[in-house]
């Protein structure tokens, strides 16, 4: 695991060069949210195998809440790295078997486009936020907000980009660190 690197747009185009697996971007961004946080999972020889942007914003019910900023973090993550099950507080290495397992007893709780792609999304127990995962172009797709109030933002049905497909030239807006990258 890398450490947390600070949100600039150059860190943020070095990983979208680098990685092995999309890096997610909310776009166009929620009013008032910014890129706030980058990690990554990986080693020198493959590149980044799993990757989690974070963006963070106003909270979209503030009177929800005690707390006014909201975080969301979009993890993208090869089968059996355990990056995006770590943030969310899983003992779980691995989403597919409670995937699996959710998909069989229930149908998706929602839907994300994900590069112009519907993939269904399931929830997933966090303590103190709210989570879902569903399955991308063969790899893990993470959604993981906090405080559980800023999972209203979902609600938006923004669409997802791949900041690794070309023609991504616009002006990536980046600020404070968040805390929940750690």
């Amino acid at each position: 695991m890398h450490p947390t690197v600070a949100p600039t747009p150059d860190a943020v185009r070095r990983l979208a060069r680098e990685a092995d697996v999309p890096v997610w971007l909310p776009w166009p961004l929620p009013d008032g949210w910014l890129i706030s946080g980058i990690r990554w999972a990986g080693d020198d020889r493959s590149g980044p195998v799993a990757c989690v942007l974070a963006v963070s914003g106003p909270n979209p019910l503030p009177e929800a809440d005690t707390e006014r900023v909201a975080d969301l973090l979009l993890v993208a993550e090869q089968p059996g790295i355990g990056l995006g099950a770590s943030l969310a507080g899983l003992e779980d290495i691995d989403a597919g078997e409670r995937l699996r397992s959710a998909a069989l007893q229930e149908p998706a709780h929602f839907k994300i486009d994900a590069a112009g792609h519907d993939v269904p999304m399931w929830s997933v127990p966090m303590s103190d936020g709210v989570g879902f995962v569903g399955e991308a172009f063969g790899d893990w797709l993470w959604l993981l907000a906090w405080p559980p109030s800023a999972a209203a933002v979902l609600l938006a049905r923004f669409p997802l980009i791949d900041l690794r497909d070309p023609g991504h030239t616009f002006d990536l807006p980046c600020g404070a660190m968040t805390p929940r990258l750690g």
